[in-house]
């Protein structure tokens, strides 16, 4: 590394900019406090994104650095460097901050990419008609090539070979989207060096091969590639591609040699002072940290388990990439692909057969579109076998592993002894190479000295380093319970809660909302990642309500395919099974093969370190209101308890209080969100609850949580947390103490 300055310097940036705090180089909102959306926007427009229904906006009125995404109705008739003015029935949107442990960091994501806000409009005025014609041209060619691909490949394959092609991902189902991630072939569907490499080195190669000097061969290849990467969107690690390419081929060019980790450098630092924000990005960080596993870590293993045949040489270089980036994909993704060694070791031969048998149907379209349809046909072939792999692979035991997010003191550990194991290996390739020298100089023949070492001795260097390398990574996976864990989390105006014991039951109570789309697929299930929870014991639905129930809707849905979430038992109480959305569900849970049972008065849940009872309906008792039947659960563990109420009123209150049952809690979770239906004077005296948990979103239509609600507890003596005022709310308890945690508390700032 002291050779390579350039080197230390993009590190030293990379984890400056990943320890100072994001805001620093966060733009502040052009919306002005207080005084509404404006009448009038206008900006000119600087890029279209596929299928011509959203467009970007810089220089606009509300700001001159920032871009404004403004999304339309229907497809528009703009181009590139139109100068529009959006005007009546239009709304303004910032990208939203999580409000979640796990869930899409949306504003960050955007200010990466400059864009401050959101636009959502009919229609534009065109106030000046002026073009930009190379951006233009790009964007007319990409969707000129998206037409003929849409024509030339079946619905199913359209969207992964627009993707691969021209890192088009609009028309990429959710379903194949996921075959891919969690198999772990998501870097085909990203333009990256792999397909940078296969299209620039291709076409330089074969420009040397017909006789061209390296100039003649080097330009035209770096324009096509340049040309490439802006066509396809010139993502961040397509850009750390191009770059490197350049690089590459400028080095030949000039008679120099090629140093890749100085290349890799020299695009982290041109990317980093563009934009700071791109050293919290996934893409950056997982396609240089690729690399980084190739230049460093590939060359310490080939020498500690020096192999000849290139089978195994991929096995080891593969397991080099892993062994850099498997921190950081478990701390974005909160999964593994078990089986993605083997299956890249398949798939990635047959990328440059796809690519080429791609490019050359589009290409051959515009002239033969019979011979085109061939070609079409053999890609098809290729995605398909990709496709059965990657199903097949998720069908496999342990297929994903739900490790959930490691704790930072976790990263650090690994990357420290990583280090410390490269150094190693670095000082003992150095020593050798002193010792060659020595014996050349003396004239002795090489390996020599490496012949009188005993096999013994490098068979246990051997199986140390194996058996440090696989230690951290079992450190890095291993997870530690700690007590008892409650967790409300933000879904808007609904409700979820999860649960997990000191034992490591995992429960589920509700999961709905009727403020957030796909709350189960954007809140819930992220959250559910980040804990490590690949399989749920428990699911308890209070009642039919849909902000309870849409989330776990959603979950039994996807539950069916392999590799997803599992749920291992659904609770249902007679009233809800009697609803047609209750056998809805019952039926959804059949078919993802999760068993189904009735939970009323008097049944109890336990394990070795807490008890649930469930406190309500009656068994048998008829319900109107379906309010009126929700699920009531008394959680204990030791000294510590919860009560937890579903969308419960007044009436059902006063039930289980006649019984003499004891509500007498630490922590409430309010009933109805807050609803001055709910939560009477004598259910509080009873309760006495220490903290009042209250789940909902932001200027909802019902008025929670209520004036009087709140006031009454503050009379009981309870302190009030409430998620849209925080974000999602954690109690932990050691069975004797508890503590609170709010996700985001400065939204209450």
């Amino acid at each position: 590394m002291r050779k390579r300055p350039l080197c230390l310097t993009a590190l030293f940036l990379t984890l400056l900019f990943l320890i100072l705090p994001a805001d620093l180089w966060m733009q502040a909102s052009p919306l002005p406090e207080g005084r509404g959306s404006p009448e009038v926007l206008t900006g000119e427009i600087c890029g279209i994104e596929p299928g011509g229904k959203a467009v970007s906006l810089k220089n606009t009125n509300l700001s001159d650095t920032g871009i404004i995404l403004v999304y339309f109705d229907a497809e528009t008739l703009l181009s590139i460097g139109n100068t529009i003015r959006i005007e009546n029935n239009f709304e303004l949107k910032e990208p939203e901050k999580p409000a979640n442990p796990g869930q899409f960091d949306a504003r960050l994501y955007y200010q990466t990419k400059r864009i401050l806000l959101f636009c959502y409009a009919e229609e534009a005025e065109v106030i000046d008609g002026s073009v930009q014609a190379v951006p233009q041209f790009f964007y007319r060619l990409r969707e000129e090539l998206s037409r003929r691909c849409r024509a030339l490949f079946a619905e199913q394959y359209r969207g992964v070979i627009g993707a691969m092609l021209l890192g088009d991902k609009s028309e990429l189902s959710d379903e194949t989207k996921k075959i891919y991630q969690k198999s772990g072939m998501s870097h085909l569907l990203a333009i990256s060096g792999l397909h940078v490499s296969i299209f620039g080195m291709t076409l330089y190669r074969l420009f040397r091969k017909a006789g061209l000097p390296f100039w003649a061969a080097g330009v035209p290849s770096m324009l096509l590639v340049l040309s490439y990467g802006v066509l396809t969107g010139m993502s961040t690690s397509t850009a750390r591609a191009v770059i490197m390419f350049l690089l590459s081929v400028t080095a030949d060019i000039f008679g120099k040699s090629y140093d890749m980790l100085t290349a890799l450098a020299c695009a982290a630092l041109f990317l980093l002072v563009e934009q700071p924000l791109y050293a919290r990005s996934a893409s950056f960080l997982l396609s240089f940290g690729a690399v980084l596993g190739i230049g460093l870590v590939y060359p310490a293993l080939q020498e500690l388990f020096p192999v000849r045949r290139k089978r195994f040489q991929a096995v080891l270089l593969s397991l080099s990439v892993q062994l850099m980036t498997l921190p950081m994909v478990e701390s974005f993704y909160c999964e593994i692909p078990l089986y993605s060694v083997p299956l890249n070791l398949v798939v990635i031969p047959l990328m440059t057969a796809l690519m080429f048998s791609g490019i050359l149907a589009v290409g051959v379209s515009f002239l033969f579109p019979g011979a085109a349809r061939l070609l079409a046909l053999f890609c098809s072939a290729i995605m398909e076998v990709y496709e059965r792999l990657g199903s097949f692979s998720l069908r496999l035991p342990g297929s994903v592993i739900h490790c959930g997010k490691p704790e930072n003191w976790k990263l650090l550990l690994y990357y420290l002894c990583l280090g410390i194991f490269l150094l190693w290996r670095f000082r003992v390739r150095e020593k050798r190479k002193r010792s060659i020298a020595e014996q050349y100089a003396a004239g002795e023949e090489e390996g020599e000295e490496e012949e009188k070492r005993p096999e013994t001795h490098i068979r246990r260097k051997r199986l140390g380093s194996a058996a440090v390398l696989i230690l951290m990574n079992m450190l890095l996976l291993a997870r530690f319970l700690n007590g008892f864990q409650f967790t409300m989390l933000d879904v808007g105006q609904g409700d979820c809660l999860f649960l997990r014991t000191a034992s490591g039951t995992q429960i589920l109570v509700d999961g709905g909302s009727t403020s957030v789309s796909k709350a189960g697929t954007y809140r819930i299930l992220p959250f559910l990642k980040t804990e490590g929870v690949g399989r749920l014991d428990y699911v308890i639905l209070t009642h039919m309500d849909e902000d309870h129930i849409s989330g776990v809707r959603e979950l039994l849905e996807q539950s069916r395919r392999p590799g997803n979430l599992k749920i291992d038992t659904l609770l249902l109480s007679e009233p809800s099974l009697k609803e047609e959305k209750g056998q809805e569900l019952a039926n959804l849970a059949r078919a993802a093969g999760t068993k189904i049972r009735i939970i009323s008065r008097g049944m109890t849940l336990e394990d070795r370190s807490a008890k649930l009872h469930c406190l309500y309906p009656v068994p048998g008792e008829e319900y109107t209101d379906t309010n009126g039947a929700s699920v009531t659960l008394y959680v204990t563990y030791d000294e510590f308890s919860m009560l937890l109420t579903g969308d419960l009123g007044k009436e059902g209150e006063a039930e289980i209080l006649k019984t003499g049952t004891t509500v007498d809690c630490d922590v409430l979770k309010a009933g109805h969100h807050g609803s001055d239906t709910s939560s009477s004077e004598a259910w509080l005296t009873a309760a006495s609850p220490a903290l009042t948990l209250i789940s909902c979103g932001e200027d909802n239509s019902y008025g929670h949580p209520h004036a009087g609600t709140l006031e009454r507890l503050r009379a009981a003596g309870s302190g009030i947390l409430v998620t849209m005022d925080w974000g999602a709310l954690t109690v932990r308890s050691d069975g004797k103490n508890f503590l609170a945690e709010a996700f985001c508390p400065e939204k209450k700032e």
